[in-house]
């Protein structure tokens, strides 16, 4: 846990978890995203977007995201 947040292990292969008090962190920009927002959302650099509408989540760098709880 680093700051208040409790960071969790996931499989992009499986799909990126959602839920309430869940978030995603851009390893490049450091921006940070709920995973349920209630309008499209983006970090800044572009590597993690969320379609709201949709329900998708799209990451240009698996690499550089870190989801956690908060």
């Amino acid at each position: 846990m680093t700051g208040g947040r409790q960071y969790i292990e996931w499989d992009p292969r499986k799909g990126y978890p959602a839920g309430p008090g869940l978030f995603y962190e851009c390893g490049i920009c450091g921006d940070v995203i709920p995973s349920l927002p209630e309008n499209a959302d983006a970090c800044r650099c572009g590597n993690v977007r969320v379609d709201a509408d949709a329900g998708r989540v799209s990451v240009k760098d698996n690499g550089k995201l870190r989801i956690f709880r908060g």
